[in-house]
């Protein structure tokens, strides 16, 4: 990581007394960060972060966005860039740091004239898990803390204090070997650990070795320090491996890597690396704690426990005015169009969401209720086409990075917190008549975009409730069709989605049309059915759909 460090003014916009030292941020993002950057000689103190593509440059920033203290660009050239320093300098917003994978050779001048610090990363790294790692070190540490007290607060703090009492390199992973945090940059590193660091988990190719040599079993089932040996061969350096697991029922949490570097391991490395797996758990368990209490406020707000909600309490925990413009926007699973094919969003997957939530607006919050999730944007100063907009970006994502097809239901805006749980529950009525009506619903909408879709699955579902309801002659016609293979059912559909236009139905069918007329003949023979009459076709249509 070369870093040249030159005299710089702060910028223009004050930023929080809580956070991190700059200089500390990018000790945490270790060989992620790569030379040449140019960085401010004060250090400043940085608590937020935003990820800027070439939308937000293109349609505009929100205010949150603008006001962040780190700027993660993500595909902007050297045009982009310019165009949003010149929006940046004329709105006095302007940040402490910009991180970006390929530095604007015309732009650094102007940038570090301005008293902004330019990190360049390596090209390979994720630019969603870098901004996940900056979260993560914003929301953990406060400047100065663990030194002051001597207390582990953050999992960085630890990975470096076992680093340095062990004298070896120092990786912190979850339960699915997604990297927690990890001791200082050294050229001691070998591919393990460096892969790790620029994926932010463990490299698929070498995760596959330890499974095969038994090592990730182990350590699984192990509570005491595992021994990996050196593969020269292959690149990699002996390690310890030290489970961590929850101080009440033993829960695996993740696991402690201590690579070898150049010297000998401390001659009680082993009750170090134990004594850092409780710290680790203690430190673990409380996220959890933090997180579920978090998210429990959240759902309450949602109105997941019922309709008593106290406003005004969220409203002090969530630090939003009760009476601010919100947004609920809803998604739900699309795969096969059926309740039982929508299946729960993965942790990755709420990532995302929360991720591209936070970079629309930073004090929106995002939660799991069942197999959904919801994110309640503060839409002040928030124009509707870019909730909409951010919307159909996280559908996309979802698309582009999971291969989920997923729906988005925005609902609102409410002139206050008050209004949420009902917000949720219309987007609700949405995503549940999708399963019936999808075709009738875009995979992003609004609530009052979605009304014909919306009450016809409503009322279609009511009538698949009530069979009795259901036209008797048609459940004939069908129960004929399960008998006999024939496409009656189908035939009447088309027939009736078509307005009675013969031609249109058979070439949707893939039929001729008289093909289509003799049957749509043979249901009036058979049934008694009058298409001819209007009330008729109105009952029918309705039942067809229900069946």
């Amino acid at each position: 990581m070369a870093l040249t460090f030159v005299q710089m003014d702060k910028p223009g916009s004050p930023v929080s007394g809580r956070g991190v030292r700059l200089g500390e941020l990018l000790s945490a993002l270790g060989d992620t960060v790569t030379g040449p950057s140019v960085l401010p000689d004060f250090d400043p103190i940085v608590a937020s972060v935003a990820l800027i593509d070439a939308d937000d440059v293109h349609f505009g920033l929100g205010q949150s966005t603008r006001s962040a203290d780190v700027m993660l660009f993500v595909g902007l050239d050297e045009q982009a860039v310019a165009r949003w320093f010149r929006a940046a300098s004329d709105a006095g917003s302007l940040p402490a740091a910009v991180l970006t994978k390929n530095p604007p050779a015309g732009m650094v001048g102007d940038l570090v004239g301005a008293g902004i610090a330019v990190i360049a990363m390596d090209s390979r790294a994720r630019s969603e898990r870098i901004y996940n790692v900056i979260s993560q070190v914003l929301d953990d540490a406060v400047v100065g803390d663990a030194g002051r007290s001597g207390r582990v607060e953050d999992l960085f703090t630890l990975a470096g204090e076992v680093a340095r009492q062990t004298g070896g390199l120092v990786n912190i992973e979850d339960e699915r070997a997604h990297l927690l945090a990890y001791s200082a940059a050294d050229e001691q590193a070998d591919e393990l650990r460096r892969l790790s660091i620029l994926g932010r988990e463990g490299p698929p190719e070498m995760m596959a070795w330890l499974r095969r040599w038994g090592v990730l079993d182990a350590v699984r089932n192990s509570t005491d320090v595992i021994a990996v040996q050196a593969h020269p061969d292959l690149g990699l350096r002996a390690r310890l491996a030290m489970p961590i697991r929850s101080g009440s029922d033993g829960e695996f949490y993740g696991t402690i890597w201590l690579q070898r570097a150049g010297r000998d391991w401390s001659p009680d490395v082993e009750q170090i690396l134990r004594g850092a797996a409780a710290l680790a758990g203690r430190v673990i368990a409380r996220r959890r704690a933090a997180g579920s209490a978090h998210d429990d406020l959240v759902r309450r707000l949602l109105g997941a426990f019922g309709p008593d909600v106290d406003v005004e309490y969220l409203a002090g925990e969530f630090h939003l005015p009760v009476a601010v413009e919100v947004v609920v926007v809803a998604f739900g699973g699309i795969a096969g169009e059926s309740a039982g094919d929508a299946t729960t969003f993965t942790s990755s997957e709420l990532s995302a969401l929360t991720l591209h939530a936070s970079a629309v607006a930073q004090q929106s919050v995002t939660v799991t209720i069942g197999s959904r999730v919801y994110t309640v944007l503060p839409a002040d100063g928030l124009a509707a086409k870019d909730i909409h907009l951010w919307a159909r970006r996280a559908v996309a994502a979802a698309a582009r990075l999971f291969g989920r097809r997923i729906r988005a239901v925005i609902a609102g805006p409410a002139p206050g917190l008050a209004g949420v749980a009902d917000l949720r529950a219309q987007a609700d009525r949405v995503l549940n008549a999708a399963t019936r009506e999808g075709h009738l619903i875009h995979d992003v909408t609004t609530v009052e975009a979605s009304q014909t879709g919306m009450l016809l699955g409503e009322i279609v579902g009511q009538l698949a409730a009530h069979p009795e309801l259901v036209d008797s002659r048609v459940r004939a016609i069908a129960a004929s069709d399960g008998q006999t293979g024939g496409q009656l059912i189908a035939s009447l559909s088309a027939y009736l989605d078509h307005f009675g236009d013969i031609r249109k139905a058979a070439q949707d069918l893939g039929i001729h049309p008289n093909t289509l007329r003799y049957r749509i003949r043979r249901i009036s023979e058979v049934s008694g059915i009058d298409l001819s009459d209007p009330a008729t076709r109105l009952v029918v249509a309705l039942s067809v759909r229900a069946l």
